[in-house]
């Protein structure tokens, strides 16, 4: 679940606008991150960061923790040490499933009926509203167990109730809004 990187101790420099910062790897070379997650535990401060690559993207699946403390002076992470025990690693590997578990979302169901009367089951993917045009749209796929690109994709127009959920389908009406709403699936 989270890796324990090898990373030099000490002191680390904070963007704050970014969440990112910088530190030195255990070859001497600067290694940027970005800040996932802190928390305080047993008296100490974690924090879950993931590895920049040299573009500055995430690399995907590369998170990390250690511990570091508070500057009093001016609320910056300082003093950053490696995670040391295995019940830390393990304390920190339930933090990240239990966040997993918190900010999972359920899929948001609809149901529309076919081109032959029958209902169907289907999952939003997305939703967005045109202030060109005026309008809302849902893209959506039939709930089905077959993997996500293996199912098709349909858009409507859309009508929302007053707490935002979708109240009602609409065909989307002219040529000008199938461009803008594939140019937004192609953005996907």
């Amino acid at each position: 679940m989270v890796n324990n990187k090898k990373l030099s101790e000490g002191a680390i420099r904070m963007n704050e606008e970014t969440q990112e910062f910088m530190m030195i790897d255990e070859n001497g070379k600067e290694q940027h991150c970005h800040v996932v997650f802190t928390f305080d535990a047993a008296d100490k401060s974690y924090v879950l960061f993931s590895m920049l690559d040299a573009n500055g993207e995430e690399i995907p699946g590369d998170l990390s923790a250690m511990t570091f403390d508070y500057d009093d002076n001016n609320g910056e992470m300082t003093n950053l040490q490696p995670v040391k025990t295995d019940a830390e690693w393990e304390m920190i590997n339930e933090v990240v499933l239990t966040l997993l578990d918190e900010f999972e979302e359920e899929p948001q169901l609809i149901t529309v009926i076919n081109e032959d009367g029958t209902d169907q089951v289907c999952e939003v993917i997305h939703t967005f509203t045109s202030e060109q045009f005026g309008k809302s749209y849902v893209l959506y796929v039939p709930a089905t167990d077959e993997p996500m690109d293996e199912r098709e994709i349909f858009a409507s127009q859309y009508l929302a109730g007053n707490d935002g959920s979708i109240e009602e389908l609409l065909p989307i009406e002219t040529d000008e809004e199938w461009v803008y709403v594939e140019d937004i699936l192609n953005e996907l």
